[in-house]
């Protein structure tokens, strides 16, 4: 088959960055089935154009002020009694034995907090709140993944944390996320988005744990497709349009109910 022409090439590059919001070169390499010094070469060329920009780790259409992490501790406070609920019914969905990995979110955060002593488990993450907290379970033997830590998000993320994720295998992965839509699960940083993606590809199960309100959310940068779901432990706040787009993907939904009188327990 003759090459396919530049132009073309690199439209189809733009709307993958226009959907994904932040790639890395070998991604880009990997999706358009050309080398990586051709995307380097057609990136420079959308950078001078003003389409897109350089950043540490790749390329992105996002504005400057995306490219910081969210506040964890802002975060936090938000929707708790629905976490807390969610985090439960999680808990029951886990393995008996084995490595999980726990994905840096405040929702995660709180399956951490809630896991009964008697669990026992290999625990894989690169959130600090959930590796402060774990240490006082003596069941639990804590994989911490290294790299930069980034203090808004109080996550440890860049080219250590994805290399120590490649050297993993587990069982199932919890996956938290920013925001939700019927093209995949959103997060509001590129770095994030990197330790999600090596998450789901190292995981044999996903469970994302996530409220509601995450459908009302938008974030900035793609990290999977809700075909890389399996399961979906939200509240019972999910409109029809919502379960519909999972079925449709083959999600398994789990909604639980919400004791707001537990809100700030």
């Amino acid at each position: 088959m003759p090459p396919e022409p530049a132009q073309e090439r690199r439209s189809r590059l733009v709307e993958r960055m226009e959907e994904q919001g932040f790639c890395t070169i070998a991604e880009l390499s990997e999706a358009l089935g050309v080398s990586e010094m051709t995307v380097r070469r057609d990136v420079r060329l959308l950078v001078r154009e003003g389409r897109m920009r350089s950043v540490h780790g790749g390329v992105t259409t996002l504005p400057a002020s995306a490219i910081g992490g969210t506040d964890f501790q802002a975060r936090s406070g938000r929707h708790r009694a629905a976490k807390r609920a969610i985090a439960r019914r999680a808990i029951e969905l886990l393995p008996h034995g084995g490595a999980v990995a726990f994905d840096a979110g405040t929702t995660t955060n709180e399956v951490a907090n809630l896991l009964p002593p008697t669990l026992r488990l290999q625990v894989v993450t690169a959130s600090l709140p959930i590796i402060n907290t774990l240490p006082g379970k003596e069941n639990l033997d804590v994989i911490s993944l290294g790299g930069t830590l980034h203090l808004s998000s109080q996550s440890f993320a860049g080219p250590m944390t994805i290399a120590a994720i490649g050297e993993l295998r587990v069982r199932t992965l919890l996956l938290a996320a920013s925001g939700l839509t019927a093209e995949g699960v959103y997060c509001g940083n590129h770095f994030d988005a990197l330790s999600k993606r090596a998450l789901v590809d190292a995981a044999d199960e996903v469970i994302l744990v996530a409220d509601s309100s995450k459908f009302a959310l938008s974030a900035m940068v793609r990290a999977c497709s809700l075909d890389d779901v399996d399961v979906l432990v939200t509240d019972a706040g999910l409109s029809e349009m919502h379960q519909k787009v999972l079925a449709e993907h083959h999600v398994q939904v789990i909604t639980v109910p919400v004791d707001e009188d537990h809100a700030l327990t």
